[in-house]
This record gives structure tokens, sequence and C-alpha cells, in this order.
């Protein structure tokens, strides 16, 4: 990958930390256009689209990027962060499918797990369940989550 393309990413993602969403697409959005399997970059771009509210769109991006993946790895945070922008849109079913894919990933079955259980929990797959459950559900914090993937380095 190119050192203009690791700048734009590094500027997208100082841009996200200080919640210029705008001027966080816009870097990481450049950072993919010069380097198109750049994993980092298509998650951070994802979360600053989820987070300016766009989720069909940061969907898309991260669907787009998962072939181009550069390794396993990469794959498994991009369907992780696809399960977090689809349980934010409200589609808890495609996001139950896509923390069970990262999950196959070593390294990812614990977190997706836990991700899966809450957007079951969002749809209201866990009506009646345990309590425990259920609080879960009500303080997971998803923000927290996307900052977790989005720090994940591509190996």
């Amino acid at each position: 990958m190119s050192a203009v393309a690791r700048r734009y990413y590094e500027r997208g993602r100082s841009a996200l930390e200080s919640g210029d969403l705008e001027s966080a697409q816009e870097a990481l959005r450049a950072a993919l256009d010069l380097a198109p399997t750049f994993g980092n970059a298509r998650v951070a771009y994802a979360v600053a689209l989820a987070r300016a509210g766009d989720c069909p769109r940061a969907a898309s991006v991260l669907r787009a990027g998962i072939g181009r993946a550069s390794s396993p790895i990469s794959a498994a945070a991009m369907y992780a962060t696809l399960g977090d922008v689809l349980t934010l849109g409200g589609d808890f079913f495609g996001a139950e499918e896509a923390f069970q894919a990262a999950g196959q990933t070593p390294g990812f079955e614990g977190f997706c797990g836990l991700s899966a259980g809450v957007a079951a929990g969002r749809s209201g797959l866990l009506e009646g369940r345990r309590p425990e459950l259920r609080l879960l559900n009500e303080t997971f914090s998803w923000s927290s989550v996307i900052d977790v993937i989005a720090n994940i380095r591509d190996s």
C-alpha cells in the first residue's frame, strides 16, 4: 500500500476520533481510492458513514471489501463491522449472519457470539428469556464495539 494512502487513512482516523465525520469520510474515501484492499481504511470509512447515519452505504462499502480482503483477519473485521452496521440499521437477521461469518475466524468467536446475542435481543428474539441477557442488550454500547473493530490492524 502506498504511503499516501496510509497518510489519508491516518488523517481520516484522526478526524473520526475527533468527531469530524465529513473530513473523516473524505480522507478515508481517498485512502480507499488509492488502495482498495486497505481493510483498515474500509472499516474506518464504514464506521464514519454509520456514525453519520448512512448505514445502508456503510454496509455496501463493507460488502464490497470482503471479497478484496488482504487476509482472513481483515475479512473477519469487515464481517464483524458489517454486523454492527446492520444492527444499527435495524437488520438484525442480516447482522446475525455477518457475526456468524466473522466468528469463523479464530479470535473473533467470543466477540461475535456476544454481538450476535445483542442483535438477537434487539430484534425481540430474546423476549421472555433470561433477565441478564435482556440487561446486557439494554446496556451494550455499539460505539465502543465499532471503535474496537476499527482499531484492528491488517495482518
